[in-house]
């Protein structure tokens, strides 16, 4: 290790080499974790709207059900009525 510390300080040139392929590296980590970033906040924009679309449908079905269950008890009392007489 020393051997190579010392190559680096009588060889400059091989400083500012080895310094930039760092700062390359960094920048190509930085672009990937963009790259997931924005591959992430796709998805999870695309998985809320699939569940507010699945919420909405929902809503649908409870505002069905209960017209249904409105329907069915004016059936209940009708008949209640007309067996009655």
């Amino acid at each position: 290790m020393a051997s190579f510390i010392e190559f680096l300080q009588d060889n400059p040139l091989y400083i500012v080499g080895l310094a930039l392929l760092i700062i390359f590296l960094i920048i190509s980590l930085i672009k990937k974790a963009v790259k997931l970033i924005v591959i992430a906040v796709i998805l999870f924009v695309g998985y809320s709207y699939f569940l507010n679309d699945s919420f909405s449908g929902y809503d649908n079905l409870k505002g069905n059900l209960e017209s249904l269950e409105n329907k069915a008890e004016k059936v209940v009392e009708t008949a209640k009525e007309v067996l009655d007489d």
